[in-house]
Formats: C-alpha cells, sequence, structure tokens
C-alpha cells in the first residue's frame, strides 16, 4: 500500500510505513548497522579474536614448557636448571663421610639440576654473568660442622636480577634437594612437614591453567567489548546523518550496547571452548551458567565501553582512555590485593568470583543473585549516563 493524500492534502504514511517507524525498528536497523561496522573494523576483530587467542596461546606455552620431561641422554628434565657449585668447606667433623661433598652429590643426581662444579666464587660468577649458569651456589667454610652441631648451616644462592625467571624457580626447586638430603640423613624427624592439596579443581587440569585461566577468560570479554565498544558513537559518521531523522539518542544507546553485547557473547563461546580444549578441563557441565556470567560480563563492559565513546571527543582519545581502563582493570580486578568496595560492586571483581565458583565448587548461580544485581543496576547506570552525556553532544566528533 503507497503512502496517501487525506483531505487536507497532508502526507498520510501506509502501514507498512508506520510499522518501519516504530522504536524496534529503529534500533533493530541500528544494530544490524552496528554489526556490519564492526565486521568491517580489521582492529575491532582483531581484539575479539586475535587478542584473546594470544592470550591463551601464551598460557598454553607457557605451562607446556612447564611440562616435566626427562631427556635419555642425561637423565635431566627438559626444563632442569644450569646451576653452579662452589664447595669452600674443608671442615671435616661428620663421622663416616664428607657432608659438603655429600650434599654436591645430592644436587648433581637431581634431575631438576645440571650442576657445574667451580674452584672459586669469581669463576662462578663470570659463567653467571655470561649466562653459562642460571644461579650458583656456596657452600660456606664450616657447613659440616654446623650441621654437625645442630646449628644452621647456610648456603647462599646466587641469582641475576634481570632473570625474574630462575628466581622464583631456583629457591623452589633447590629447597626440595634440601629436603631429600635431610630426610636422608634422619634430620627432620619429629618435624611437622607439609604437602600441598589442591581441592575444586575441575578433572583433567592442573590449577594454574584453571584458576587463572577464568580469570583470563573473564578479564578478557570484559576488557574486550570495552575496548571495541569505546570506538562505538566518536567519529561516526553514519550515526551523525540518522540522528537526523526520528531516531533519537537512547535508541542510538541501546541499539550500540545491544551490538557489542553480541560481540562479546561471540567472544565468550570462542574463549570457553578453546580454553577447555587447549588444556582439557571438564567443565562442560557448566557451560550455561559460565555463558549467563560472562553475558553480565559483556553486558557491562559494552555499557562501559559505550559510556567511555560518549566522553571522548576523538578515537585517539578512546584508545587512550581503553589503555588507561585495561591497565586499571589489571590492578583492581586480579584478587591479589584488597580493593575495598571495588571488590563488592565493580562488575569485573564480581564475575571473576562468580566464574570460579559456579565452574569449579558447583556452587548454584542463584547463590549471586545479589550480585547479578548489582551488575545489572551498574549497566542500567552506565547506558543511562551515557545517553546523559550524548545527549548533549551537538555533535559526535
Amino acid at each position: 500500500m503507497k503512502n496517501q493524500t487525506d483531505e487536507s492534502g497532508e502526507l498520510r504514511l501506509s502501514k507498512v510505513g508506520k510499522k518501519k517507524n516504530t522504536k524496534m525498528w529503529r534500533i533493530w536497523s541500528m544494530f544490524l548497522k552496528e554489526l556490519r561496522l564492526v565486521q568491517n573494523d580489521k582492529f575491532a576483530l582483531l581484539l575479539v579474536f586475535i587478542l584473546p587467542t594470544m592470550i591463551m596461546g601464551t598460557m598454553w606455552a607457557v605451562t607446556n614448557q612447564g611440562a616435566i620431561g626427562v631427556s635419555p641422554e642425561t637423565g635431566k628434565n627438559e626444563d632442569a636448571i644450569r646451576m653452579g657449585l662452589v664447595d669452600i668447606d674443608p671442615t671435616n667433623t661428620f663421622p663416616g663421610e664428607d657432608l659438603s661433598e655429600n650434599f654436591t652429590w645430592y644436587l648433581t643426581n637431581s634431575p631438576d639440576f645440571i650442576i657445574t662444579v667451580f674452584e672459586t666464587e669469581v669463576e662462578a660468577l663470570d659463567a653467571l654473568y655470561f649466562d653459562r649458569v642460571q644461579a650458583y651456589a656456596v657452600i660456606p667454610y664450616g657447613f659440616e660442622g654446623n650441621i654437625t652441631g645442630d646449628i644452621p648451616a647456610f648456603v647462599d644462592i646466587h641469582v641475576s636480577s634481570t632473570d625474574f625467571a630462575s628466581q622464583t624457580t631456583v629457591f623452589s626447586t633447590f629447597n626440595r634437594v634440601v629436603q631429600e638430603f635431610r630426610s636422608d640423613h634422619g634430620w627432620i624427624r619429629g618435624e611437622i612437614d607439609t604437602d600441598m592439596v589442591a581441592e575444586f579443581q575441575p578433572p583433567g587440569s592442573g590449577g594454574f591453567e584453571a584458576t587463572f585461566g577464568v580469570f583470563m577468560i573473564v578479564f578478557s570479554v570484559f576488557i574486550g567489548v570495552a575496548a571495541t565498544a569505546a570506538q562505538a558513537i566518536v567519529g561516526d559518521v553514519p550515526l551523525n546523518r540518522m540522528l537526523l531523522t526520528p531516531a533519537s539518542k537512547m535508541e542510538a544507546i541501546l541499539a550500540k550496547v545491544c551490538a557489542y553485547f553480541m560481540v562479546g557473547m561471540l567472544q565468550a563461546q570462542f574463549l570457553l571452548v578453546l580454553w577447555q580444549v587447549l588444556f582439557n578441563i571438564d567443565v562442560w557441565a557448566q557451560y550455561l551458567t559460565m555463558n549467563i556470567v560472562l553475558g553480565l560480563m559483556s553486558l557491562s563492559g559494552s555499557a562501559l565501553g559505550v559510556v567511555i565513546s560518549t566522553i571522548v571527543t576523538t578515537r585517539l582519545q578512546a584508545n587512550q582512555s581503553f589503555l588507561f581502563l585495561l591497565f586499571g582493570s589489571t590492578i583492581v580486578g586480579t584478587g591479589f590485593m584488597d580493593v575495598g568496595l571495588i571488590d563488592d560492586y565493580f562488575p569485573l571483581n564480581l564475575g571473576r568470583v562468580m566464574m570460579s565458583d559456579t565452574a569449579f565448587k558447583g556452587v548454584a548461580l542463584a547463590e549471586f543473585t545479589g550480585d547479578i544485581l548489582i551488575i545489572l543496576e551498574f549497566s542500567l547506570i552506565l547506558i543511562l549516563l551515557a545517553w546523559f552525556i550524548f545527549a548533549r553532544r551537538t555533535t559526535l566528533a
């Protein structure tokens, strides 16, 4: 049916015309337009897919490098530490054997160390300087006498301050050899020894891959969506033209939040499958629950990104705001430090706890009703804030 004129000569829309001028139709049209823009934006696609792939791929490489494999030629683990050893203890107070030589034997036969013996500390320091060893230990004068007299014997371990990886692994590995040495000589009888047992760990996975993987998935969805949505309004020339039509700015805000919410959910599926397949983590039974949690992250991240896009006036400012959001969220959202009220209200912090508790501990999502409402309220406030700022702008760039 075509448009007609009434008796007064004014244009009268047909039923089809009226239907296509509804709020829902306008929101739907802008929603589809935004998805097409994201599809054509290579940088946005980079954030959505390649960045999470790099994160998961790096974590996979790190965990596989740390996997224990024994070389058939040397009998050493593939990640064995190259350590230098300097024995400057000539004392002989323990009957039957030289304890410093015996301790050297334990280190040499450990599959975790490749030992090189040096005559002096100068030679060992030179080897450390040129990276021929990753660390060196000095068995001091009086080592055997101290042990015989029930006095603590200190062994100095020297590591390079520029080698961060060795600083953490050398000491823990060295302590394992010390415990074996003491146990074989009967010097830990009556003492308390400990063994860590990791509970609430999904089948077929290590603790690091599961725990850190949960954080990275929540973090990637929240930050990735926020970063992409931060470009949603600023410099959007087609939107400038569209707002000359009956489309309102609230409709534009809702369309963009919904569009980037869908982008986040697509990214969530990609991350969840990649995480479980790469690390053999079996939490498929909680797949729907994890999607609900990530849906909340996607919604809040999308709303936050749109707010950023209404505040900034250039794409450069949007990129700089994303960097601020990235590093700020890394600081307050990891759970490694007490950040007070932020832990109780920031969606990233709430989502991280919800994700791990529902996936690993089997806690019902209904137990987090209060947290879910906080995230929804947070998102609604951001949408209203974006509309309030956007409604007072006369141009998008």
